[in-house]
């Protein structure tokens, strides 16, 4: 797995897309959009125009108001290379990361975009020496893990059918199978890590503090988060083991110097296993969840149908999802309209019974009228 994955980037996007769909749905108010997650895994977020680039969003908060303010109704996450199997990496003002990560994508009826992470942004060439063995150049500040820089790409009819597909309910059991014997039970898993833990959730660590993804979770297992949890951990056993000099290593050492390039392609696939995972987690979580029996539980729901539709040209309206509080300058005015509104008809009522008799008549006959059926309900 390579550094920008392993710098708490999977749990920033899981935190980001999980409360932006929240939001969505009418779940959580715009002040609780920001994830705890994403609080501890960023300092700096910043989204840049694709074409200008221009700084058009600093925050996560005003990035998912201004996704909603367009019709963006879902937030889901699928494996970059998915989306983007021949990305071109340099772009005039962009060094964009190629390796394969969740890529947060926003859906709508007319338009939809990717959230594609940009490595560092290009700067003014400086060379001092035509020899790099004096000057290999800068260290780049936009390296710095907690700095987020990102652009959003418009998606086209043919990668919204990409992630339709992806994006379809889950045979958790199946996944749990698959992994099972692709990984713990794999001849090249030389950790003692063979066993599924079954958790109900999942914590990030931060200064002896442990932080829930959910805030209120089920009692049940989930399939999802359990794998979540037994990959990463796996994916970290296995690095670490590697790393560490013969002489430091546990009793594996002669096995790993035996099979060491075996092992980096058993790596790859677990990297690639736990994109894929961490995605579907994001979209699917609760339909993983577990009886004692180790069945899945069936979730019901109301939720907006989890497909991916290309873009209508021939639909112009937006239905908003989130009702818009109303401020004082704006109830000040209705309280005027409604206060003019009102003197308008009794000063009407007045000069009409200043002038005519009959109006005059009408007027108490009404007065009258209403006074006894009132009384007569009593």
């Amino acid at each position: 797995m390579q550094n920008n994955m392993m710098n708490n980037y999977w749990q920033f996007i899981l935190g980001l897309q999980h409360n932006a769909q929240r939001f969505f749905d009418n779940e959580i108010a715009y002040y609780q959009i920001q994830h705890e997650w994403c609080a501890i895994t960023n300092q700096l977020f910043m989204v840049r125009d694709f074409e200008t680039n221009e700084l058009i969003y600093d925050s996560i908060d005003h990035f998912i108001v201004d996704m909603n303010e367009q019709c963006i109704q879902r937030c889901r996450l699928v494996p970059f290379q998915l989306i983007y199997p021949n990305f071109t990496t340099h772009f005039k003002q962009y060094i964009f990361d190629m390796s394969n990560y969740p890529l947060a994508v926003f859906l709508g009826r007319t338009q939809s975009f990717a959230l594609v992470k940009i490595e560092r942004e290009k700067v003014k060439e400086f060379i001092n020496s035509s020899d790099p063995r004096e000057f290999s150049g800068f260290t780049s500040s936009q390296i710095f893990n907690e700095y987020l820089l990102f652009t959003l790409i418009r998606l086209d009819p043919k990668q919204l059918q990409t992630i339709n597909e992806f994006t379809k309910h889950q045979n958790w059991k199946t996944h749990h199978e698959y992994f099972k014997t692709e990984f713990l039970d794999n001849k090249f898993n030389f950790t003692q890590n063979q066993n599924l833990k079954l958790i109900n959730n999942l914590f990030l660590e931060d200064e002896a503090t442990l932080y829930p993804f959910l805030q209120e979770n089920k009692s049940q297992p989930n399939l999802a988060f359990s794998w979540v949890k037994q990959l990463e951990d796996l994916q970290n056993q296995i690095e670490t083991e590697k790393e560490l000099s013969r002489d430091s290593r546990s009793s594996h050492s002669d096995f790993i110097d035996q099979n060491f390039s075996q092992i980096c392609i058993y790596q790859e696939n677990l990297n690639y296993a736990f994109i894929n995972l961490l995605s579907h987690t994001a979209n699917d979580y609760k339909n993983a969840y577990i009886d004692q029996d180790f069945k899945l539980v069936p979730y019901s729901s109301t939720n907006i149908p989890d497909t991916a539709t290309e873009p209508d040209n021939n639909t112009v309206s937006c239905e908003y999802t989130n009702e818009k509080p109303i401020t004082t300058l704006a109830s000040t005015i209705y309280l005027l309209i409604f206060i003019a509104i009102g003197f308008g008809i009794l000063y009407g009522l007045f000069w009409l019974m200043s002038h005519f008799e009959f109006a005059r008549f009408t007027v108490i006959t009404i007065v009258v009228v209403s006074f006894l059926y009132i009384w007569s309900k009593k």
